[in-house]
C-alpha cells in the first residue's frame, strides 16, 4: 500500500470507486462536512518561524535592563517548556535564537507545546500578549501566498454544491481567497462565521465556521475579532464553556451531529473538539455498521492520529471494541488532503456529467448506450487524474490544479457562450446543485450538458483507440479551440475542437474569427445548425479514410443527431470517427 505521500490521484480514485465508493457518493450528494486544520495550509506562516519570533521577542527584552525584570523570567519559562538546560544557554542570550546550537532541538519541542508557549502570561499585559505582540500574528499573515491546490478544490466543491458546511481551526483566509478567485467575487457563495453574530447574516451556498478565529478579520478589525483568536492552552480548554463562543460551540456541535465528517489536516488532539464529537454522539448516535450509508467519520491521514482514534472510540462506543479493524479501515482514507480533494473534484464532475448524459440518452430512447458512453467518460477522468503530478519546484500539485481549472473553464465557457470566459481566473461550474438535486435542476438538464458529456466521450474514444491525440490549448487564442486534436498519421494537422450548445454559440465563434483558419471541428449539442443552415450536418453517409483526402474544412457535427440515428454505442463511434475526419 502506498503511503499518504506516495499515493497518486489516480490511486485515490480507485479507492473512491472501490472501498470508499459510498463515501464518494455521499460527498457528491452533500452529506459530508469538511473539518479542516493546518495540514491543508502548508503555505501559511511556518510554526517554527512563529516560535522563533516569540522566543526572540522575549530574549531581546530579557537583555534590556529596562525590561529584564519583566521578561527574563518569561524567557526562562519558554526555554523550560522547550526542555532546555538554562545553565548551558545563558551565554547564548545575546545571540539570535535561530543561531543557537540547541535551536533545532528546542524549537522541535516547542512545536508540540505551541499552545503552552502562547499561554505564557506577562504581568500587566492582556492574556493574548504572546500571540498578538510577541509572535506578532498580524505581520506573520500580512502577505499570504496564493491559494494552493487544497483550497482551490474546496472552492470547486462549494461551487458545485457538494460541500455546504465546513468547520476550520485555521486562522488563514486561503479558502475564502480561493472562492473569491474562482467565483469572480460573486455574492452569496460563502458565509464566513467568526463572530457568532455572523450566524445571523445572510447565508451562502456554503458556510465556513472558523471556530478558533480568523487573522484576516482580526487584522482588519481588532474589535471584536481579536478576542476570537484561540491558540493558547487555556483558551482551548475554556472554549466549550466560554460565553463568547456559546453560539459557535452549538453550531459546530450541530454540524458534527447532522453531517458526516471528512477530516483533513486536523489532528483533533484538543479536548474541546473531542467534546464536540462526544456531545454530537449523545444527541444522535452514529450506528455501526453504517450500511447502507457511508461511515460517519473519515480521516485523510497516513496513519490515524491519537486524537482521531479517540473520536472513533467516542462516536462508536461499545461497538468499537468488537469492530475495531473494520471501523479503522472504513475511516482511514490513506492519502493527504491534496490528492483526496483533487480526486473528489474530478469524480464529482464525472458523476454530474454521467447523470446529465444518462437523462439525455434516456429522453432519446437510447438507454442501452448509457454504460458504454459512461465508461468512456470514466476513462477520460482517469487520464486527467494521471496528469495530476507533483511539480518538483513547488512540491505540490497546485500548478496542475490551476491549469486544469483554466482548461475546463475554457471548454465549458465556450460551450455555453461561444466565447472565452470573462473571468480568466474563474471556475465554470456545471451547476450549484449537488448530485442529489441535479436531476431536478431544470436549467442544468435543459442546458445540453448531457450531449456535451457525450461529445467528450466520443473524443475520448478516438484518443483511447489510437485514432487521434488530444492537446490542451492553454491560454491560447480563441481560434486554438477549446481543445486540439491531431490524427495519428503522417502529415496530420492539429485541428481546433469546439463543443457548443447550439447554432447561436457557433455563430458567435464564427463572428469572433474562431473559424478563420477553416480547419475547426465544431461539435453541437443540439441539431439547430443542421436545421437552420442546411449544411448536411449529421449525414448518415460514411466517407472515405478520415482526414486523408486533402480537403481541410470547418466541420459541424450534431451530437443530438448522432444519438438519434445511431442505435448503439458502436455505431455512434463509427459515425463520429467518420464525421470528424481527423
Amino acid at each position: 500500500m502506498p503511503t499518504a505521500s506516495e499515493i497518486s490521484v489516480r490511486e485515490v480514485l480507485e479507492k473512491l470507486d472501490g472501498p470508499f465508493a459510498k463515501v464518494a457518493e455521499a460527498v457528491a450528494s452533500g452529506e459530508f462536512a469538511l473539518w479542516i486544520g493546518s495540514g491543508i495550509s502548508r503555505k501559511a506562516p511556518n510554526l517554527g518561524n512563529l516560535i522563533d519570533s516569540a522566543v526572540n521577542y522575549l530574549r531581546v527584552r530579557a537583555l534590556d535592563p529596562a525590561t529584564a525584570a519583566k521578561f527574563l523570567p518569561k524567557l526562562r519559562e519558554a526555554l523550560v517548556l522547550g526542555e532546555a538546560n538554562l545553565a548551558e544557554l545563558e551565554m547564548q542570550y545575546p545571540t539570535p535564537f535561530e543561531d543557537w546550537p540547541q535551536h533545532a532541538a528546542i524549537q522541535n519541542r516547542l512545536w508540540n507545546k505551541y499552545s503552552r508557549l502562547l499561554d505564557i502570561r506577562i504581568k500587566g499585559e492582556p492574556a493574548d500578549f504572546m500571540l498578538w505582540e510577541a509572535v506578532d500574528i498580524r505581520a506573520a499573515f500580512a502577505h499570504p501566498a496564493a491559494p494552493a491546490a487544497e483550497h482551490l478544490c474546496v472552492a470547486i466543491l462549494v461551487l458545485e454544491g457538494a460541500v455546504r458546511e465546513m468547520a476550520s481551526a485555521n486562522w488563514d483566509g486561503f479558502i475564502e481567497a480561493a472562492i473569491v478567485l474562482l467565483s469572480g467575487g460573486a455574492n452569496g457563495v460563502l458565509q464566513v462565521v467568526v463572530d457568532p453574530n455572523q450566524l445571523r447574516s445572510a447565508g451562502g451556498t456554503a458556510r465556513l465556521l472558523k471556530f478558533h478565529g480568523c487573522i484576516v478579520y482580526a487584522a482588519k478589525e481588532k474589535d471584536p475579532f481579536r478576542a476570537y483568536l484561540t491558540g493558547s492552552h487555556t483558551q482551548i480548554v475554556e472554549w466549550p464553556n466560554n460565553p463568547l463562543f456559546a453560539a459557535m460551540v452549538d453550531t459546530v456541535r450541530g454540524i458534527a451531529t447532522t453531517h458526516k465528517s471528512l477530516v483533513m489536516g486536523l489532528s483533533i488532539q484538543d479536548a474541546n473538539l473531542q467534546g464536540v464529537f462526544s456531545a454530537a454522539k449523545k444527541a444522535n448516535p452514529w450506528p455501526w455498521p453504517p450500511d447502507p450509508n457511508a461511515p460517519g467519520h473519515v480521516f485523510c491521514e497516513d496513519q490515524i492520529k491519537e486524537g482521531q482514534q479517540d473520536v472513533l472510540k467516542i462516536v462508536y462506543g461499545d461497538a468499537y471494541n468488537d469492530n475495531m479493524d473494520a471501523i479503522q479501515a472504513s475511516s482511514h482514507l490513506q492519502a493527504w488532503a491534496e490528492q483526496v480533494l483533487i480526486a473528489l473534484v474530478i469524480q464529482v464532475i464525472e458523476k454530474k456529467l454521467i447523470l446529465l448524459m444518462t437523462k439525455s440518452l434516456q429522453a432519446a430512447g437510447r438507454d442501452g448506450s448509457v454504460a458504454g458512453l459512461a465508461s468512456l467518460l470514466t476513462g477520460l477522468r482517469n487520464d486527467v487524474a494521471e496528469m495530476a503530478l507533483v511539480d518538483p519546484d513547488d512540491e505540490s500539485r497546485t500548478n496542475f490544479v490551476y491549469k486544469a481549472i483554466a482548461v475546463w473553464s475554457r471548454l465549458l465557457g465556450i460551450f455555453r457562450t461561444g466565447s472565452l470566459p470573462t473571468n480568466p481566473d474563474g471556475y465554470e461550474p456545471i451547476s450549484s446543485s449537488g448530485l442529489q438535486q441535479l436531476a431536478l435542476d431544470a436549467n442544468a438538464v435543459s442546458a445540453g450538458l448531457g450531449n456535451f458529456a457525450a461529445a467528450l466521450s466520443m473524443l475520448q474514444h478516438g484518443r483511447a483507440s489510437g485514432l487521434w491525440s488530444l492537446q490542451l490549448p492553454g491560454a491560447g487564442a480563441l481560434a486554438d479551440g477549446a481543445i486540439g486534436a491531431k490524427g495519428l498519421w503522417d502529415g496530420a494537422d492539429l485541428r481546433p475542437i469546439f463543443v457548443v450548445k447550439g447554432a447561436a454559440e457557433a455563430l458567435s465563434l464564427e463572428k469572433a474569427g474562431a473559424f478563420a483558419n477553416n480547419n475547426a471541428i465544431v461539435l453541437h449539442a443540439d441539431d439547430t445548425w443542421n436545421q437552420v443552415m442546411g449544411s448536411g450536418l449529421g449525414s448518415r453517409r460514411v466517407r472515405g479514410a478520415p482526414g486523408r483526402n486533402g480537403r481541410v474544412i470547418t466541420r459541424h457535427l450534431s451530437i443530438q443527431s448522432l444519438v438519434d440515428r445511431c442505435p448503439d454505442v458502436e455505431t455512434m463511434k463509427t459515425e463520429f470517427v467518420s464525421e470528424v475526419s481527423l
